[in-house]
């Protein structure tokens, strides 16, 4: 393809470093395009960085984000604006200009020794906290050092990390000072922001009332991950122990009119790829996946699930009614399920240590873009673009969505649209340089 006319060097805005992001900002980067990534966190790589493994191959989850983002950090035209979000989009003298908003860090990359200390102060009987460390993908690049960071949205303002770093790195004030706003024209705009979990653990028949272990699929992932408070061991976060048994129910704030309508497409097969992980580290334990319907559509997706089933990884064709607890001997509880096998009409309660909800993944939503953020966007969005003065213009046909925003998928999906949106964007830029109608 032959580059796009550079004349006004204006740079296409690429929202989000996940691998949709990635791939659309190096695709555009690599014939002669200026990109300037946003990216609300210190790092690359989006909710990737927080997996351990991936399927089908049960690699792990940081080697095929390494050189992409390491490839973004060192392109000559890819400029990357970290801790920094896209409030919103303008139009001034007929050009789209987005308005960036970047916040502060609250720990200091410049004090930091990465010594984990605040961590420390911050965990609970070891429930993670506020303090997260960042992926050491990018460890090398002094643009991204390995700092830890505080989730706003978790962080209580109690001081205690602050008080336990011993080079005065941390204030948790900062996470409430103003952003610094920026405003910059660009010429095309792509969405590539992910998605959020946050419907699995407000099913209430499946919470059990808040017991300890009943993790949502993320922070099952985080729990159980190689590199993360338990070294990759299966354990029961109630008091530590290993536990006997483990179910997976699917569609769990998925697939249900109460919270989300729709299939989160991805679930089925991550539930496969833990379950497998589950059995490779405690053999001896029993698990058990309850399915409304097992998808399996990617390639080598369907041998890999058929692979769990000679793992002893139980498929179970049922919607379970009810998590609750169970008393213990010796105190404590443990776990029941309630379900109606599918298969023989049979209406079952069955015991486990552990309960891990599955579904309910929304795309987080587009700054600027009416009805974002259902996990169902369209394939080109219209955003409709604010003039200085409040008024809004017609829609601007220009702005893509790749990734999870897009429509609920997998990594290989995404890099697939991330590409996708890429060579839209490119084709638009040529005949707007060309003359023609976009």
């Amino acid at each position: 393809m032959d580059s796009p006319d550079r004349s006004e060097s204006l740079p296409v805005l690429v929202v989000g470093s996940g691998v949709a992001g990635l791939t659309a900002a190096l695709d555009l980067a690599r014939i002669g395009v200026p990109v300037h990534v946003v990216e609300r966190e210190g790092h690359l790589g989006g909710q990737v960085m927080h997996l351990d493994k991936l399927y089908p191959s049960d690699h792990c989850a940081f080697c095929p984000v390494w050189t992409e983002g390491a490839a973004c950090l060192t392109h000559p035209l890819i400029t990357l604006h970290s801790h920094t979000t896209l409030e919103g989009l303008e139009s001034a003298d007929g050009r789209i200009v987005a308005v960036l908003a970047t916040r502060p860090p609250a720990v200091s990359p410049d004090a930091c020794v990465f010594c984990g200390a605040c961590k420390d102060a911050c965990d609970r009987k070891g429930v993670p906290g506020a303090i997260r460390f960042r992926p050491e993908a990018l460890a090398w690049d002094p643009a991204l050092p390995p700092t830890p960071f505080l989730d706003k949205n978790l962080c209580s303002r109690c001081g205690q990390c602050a008080s336990a770093c011993p080079t005065g790195a941390i204030d948790p004030n900062r996470l409430d000072l103003p952003a610094r706003v920026a405003r910059m024209p660009v010429a095309d705009v792509i969405h590539a922001v992910g998605f959020t979990e946050r419907s699995s653990l407000t099913v209430t028949e499946y919470h059990a009332d808040g017991h300890p272990d009943v993790f949502s699929a993320m922070d099952y992932e985080a729990w159980t991950a190689e590199a993360g408070p338990n070294a990759g061991t299966i354990r029961r976060r109630s008091n530590g122990a290993i536990p006997r048994s483990v179910a997976f129910i699917q569609c769990a704030g998925a697939r249900d009119q109460r919270f989300l309508g729709y299939c989160s497409s991805v679930c089925c097969m991550h539930a496969l790829k833990q379950a497998r992980w589950v059995k490779r580290r405690q053999p001896a334990a029993s698990v058990a996946i309850f399915f409304t319907d097992l998808r399996a559509v990617g390639k080598g997706y369907e041998s890999y699930a058929r692979t769990a089933a000679t793992e002893a990884v139980t498929l179970v064709r049922s919607r379970p009614a009810l998590v609750f607890s169970l008393p213990e001997a010796g105190g404590g509880s443990t776990l029941a399920v309630r379900y109606e096998d599918f298969t023989t009409g049979k209406v079952i309660t069955a015991e486990f240590d552990t309960v891990v909800l599955n579904g309910g993944l929304t795309a987080c939503p587009l700054p600027g873009v009416s009805g974002a953020g259902t996990g169902n966007q369209s394939r080109d969005v219209g955003a409709p673009v604010t003039s200085a003065g409040g008024q809004k213009q017609t829609q601007d046909p220009a702005h893509q969505t790749c990734g999870f925003c897009q429509e609920p998928g997998d990594v290989a999906q995404s890099v697939i649209q991330g590409s996708r949106a890429a060579a839209l964007v490119a084709a638009r830029l040529m005949n707007r340089a060309a003359g023609g109608v976009q």
